[in-house]
């Protein structure tokens, strides 16, 4: 029996337990709020070091040397580094093409997805979640994805967390969407330090809740993070003539506009940068009609 499916199998069996156990695929039980950094499993210091030296080979400009990232990824997942597993897993599921070193092996990438869940990172359920609704070595499965990607929040992933949220509220019939029960996802997941889904919570508050002041806290949050998309949509929303996807109804700043345009050039010459004081020391004046928030004018959302 081929490997991959051998994995599938086995997988599959785990998620029937969890099913019996009543966990439904597709009904999400009630959500309670974790985060993610209080589950991840500690990294050794030393195989940390070394994560940090292929991550910084990764960045250097040019041709790079993946036999020697890839060797010490290696090194750091011999001591479990479960970060390490999802970075080496990640360049083997798309390969280099042209540059030796790093081939696209499918096989290895699930061993890696693997080891990551029995370490129960949250990260690594979350993967799995991925391959297996995209049937990428493994069998397709809508339920089987559902399972994972559920566990993955429980555990606090913020991007499953993000992703059910937007089943919810998106991708239901409208008769069937659930914007009360999306929010808790969307809230737990835009209070971690995760850009891409602190950017889809604040989509969320424009789109489904109309709330455009928590909006834009959200993408000034993900902007203190070094979210490019988030100082995009602070500069685009204090424009005098904002673009539809930029328009949250704010009257326009040629300041505040110039401020956020700054910051964002900055960031596309370094995208190593963060600015962590930006929503202490600028924080954003009140919605004109929904003041700072549309629930509670009057109160500015935490920090």
């Amino acid at each position: 029996m081929p490997k991959p499916l051998i994995k599938a199998l086995s997988f599959c069996a785990l998620t029937f337990l969890l099913l019996l156990s009543g966990t439904s695929a597709m009904a999400y039980p009630t959500f309670t709020c974790a985060y993610e950094k209080d589950h991840n499993p500690p990294l050794d210091a030393e195989a940390d070091g070394w994560f940090q030296q292929a991550r910084a080979l990764e960045k250097v400009r040019g041709v790079k040397d993946w036999r020697t990232i890839v060797g010490l990824y290696e090194k750091a997942i011999a001591k479990n580094h479960w970060k390490a597993m999802h970075n080496l897993a990640g360049l083997y599921r798309t390969g280099w093409p042209g540059q030796p070193g790093v081939e696209q092996d499918t096989s290895k990438m699930l061993d890696l997805y693997e080891r990551m869940v029995k370490l129960k990172v949250p990260l690594g359920y979350y993967n799995w979640a991925v391959v297996v609704e995209n049937g990428q070595g493994v069998l397709k499965s809508d339920r089987m994805a559902s399972s994972y990607m559920f566990q993955a929040a429980q555990l606090g992933s913020p991007l499953a967390q993000v992703k059910i949220g937007n089943y919810l509220s998106f991708a239901l019939p409208r008769d069937k969407q659930d914007d009360q029960m999306a929010e808790a996802y969307f809230r737990c997941a835009g209070a971690q330090d995760s850009p891409d889904a602190i950017i889809e919570t604040a989509a969320f508050y424009k789109i489904a809740k109309k709330n455009m002041p928590l909006a834009l806290f959200y993408y000034q949050r993900a902007a203190s993070l070094g979210s490019s998309s988030g100082l995009s949509s602070l500069s685009g929303a204090f424009s005098a003539q904002p673009e539809p996807i930029d328009n949250f109804g704010y009257q326009p700043d040629e300041q505040l506009h110039e401020f956020y345009s700054g910051l964002w050039k900055q960031l596309r010459a370094d995208r190593n940068l963060r600015f962590p004081n930006l929503m202490k020391d600028h924080p954003l004046p009140a919605h004109p009609k929904q003041g700072f928030d549309a629930e509670h004018p009057d109160r500015r959302p935490e920090i």
